[in-house]
């Protein structure tokens, strides 16, 4: 039996740091979009990878199903006492298009306004930006916070936006 040479732990590696960027599932959170890591250094709070689900259907269109990740930060609570939360929902394949049009639409429908930002889309509400859209071929990511109360999202927008950027491959 033959033992692989050291090229093929290499390119091993190698794959993997390409498929990092692109909203692909990070190694570090279960095959989540985001790692807690980051959420950590954008905001300067405590995240968590709370739950993952590999088939659930999405908020807007029941009939597609996503790999949903719920992280949470305790050390923001919201109303209710509850963790702060944001949830990443990752849709592939033909589906695509449909998150695309439906960002848009629920956006426009919540008096929000679909505005570019570094290869995403952020859906801007009042000077807050509560969720983004990353869609790149057949992938596509919708990031959100569940239960942000107004103070926090205006708060967090500036980091919400460089969430978004980052993982649409941006890093800054």
């Amino acid at each position: 039996m033959t033992r692989p040479g050291p090229i093929v732990p290499a390119l091993a590696l190698l794959s993997v740091a390409l498929l990092t960027g692109c909203s692909a599932p990070s190694t570090e959170d279960g095959g989540c979009p985001l790692a807690t890591e980051d959420l950590d250094k954008e905001t300067s709070l405590r995240w968590q990878l709370r739950e993952k689900h590999d088939s659930y259907p999405l908020e807007t269109t029941e009939s597609i199903k996503a790999m949903v990740c719920l992280y949470t930060a305790a050390d923001a609570p919201q109303q209710g006492d509850d963790p702060l939360t944001m949830r990443t929902d990752l849709v592939e394949g033909p589906e695509v298009d449909t998150v695309r049009k439906s960002f848009e639409q629920t956006c426009a429908g919540n008096a929000g306004r679909v505005r570019e930002v570094s290869r995403a889309q952020v859906c801007d509400k009042n000077g807050s930006v509560v969720d983004g859209l990353i869609a790149m071929g057949d992938r596509a990511v919708n990031v959100y916070w569940v239960n942000a109360d107004m103070a926090i999202a205006v708060k967090l927008t500036p980091s919400f936006e460089r969430i978004v950027a980052m993982m649409a491959g941006n890093r800054g």
